[in-house]
């Protein structure tokens, strides 16, 4: 693909994420699919670049809570990530944080629990503990915690997020 359009393949995914942030979900959608076609057709579903784009929308879908539809792409992404690049890659890791996101959601807990945990350890060894997504799993691993009615094991996790933010400061 020549580097321009791949460029403005990007620039269209970044806009996609900014209209998902801003709960603009059927312009999102749109844009998705559109880079979704082209980038398949063009380089394959097995990119990485399309494995992003594929991660992105099911995200999007798990804001609209369209589970059954964002599942299998997330597992369609973590193994194309597994395969393309490695376990614990940052974005392998990516995916096994929003895949436990979407398991969070539907209180499948115990499904969550060991994606979030990887996630994090993967993300304190490749990112360190300072960094946003590291503390992005740590959040949403309390998160899960305290809707599982598991205190001592959210507490737990606070303590390590409270050092983590101690360290910054």
């Amino acid at each position: 693909m020549p580097w321009r359009e791949s460029k403005i393949l990007l620039t269209i995914y970044g806009l996609a994420r900014l209209y998902t942030a801003q709960n603009r979900y059927d312009e999102a959608e749109t844009l998705f699919s559109e880079i979704l076609e082209i980038d398949s057709r063009r380089r394959g579903e097995d990119h990485r670049e399309t494995l992003r784009f594929m991660n992105g929308y099911a995200v999007l879908l798990t804001k609209q809570k369209r589970y059954d539809e964002a599942e299998p792409l997330f597992k369609k992404v973590l193994e194309g990530r597994r395969q393309k690049l490695y376990e614990d890659h940052p974005d392998t890791l990516e995916t096994k944080n929003d895949l436990a996101v979407l398991y969070k959601e539907q209180a499948r807990y115990d499904e969550a629990e060991p994606l979030l945990v990887e996630a994090i350890e993967g993300r304190h060894l490749k990112l360190g503990d300072t960094h946003p997504h590291t503390i992005e799993s740590l959040n949403t691993l309390i998160d899960l915690y305290e809707a599982w009615n598991k205190p001592e094991e959210a507490e737990k996790w606070r303590a390590k997020l409270s050092q983590t933010e101690a360290v910054t400061e």
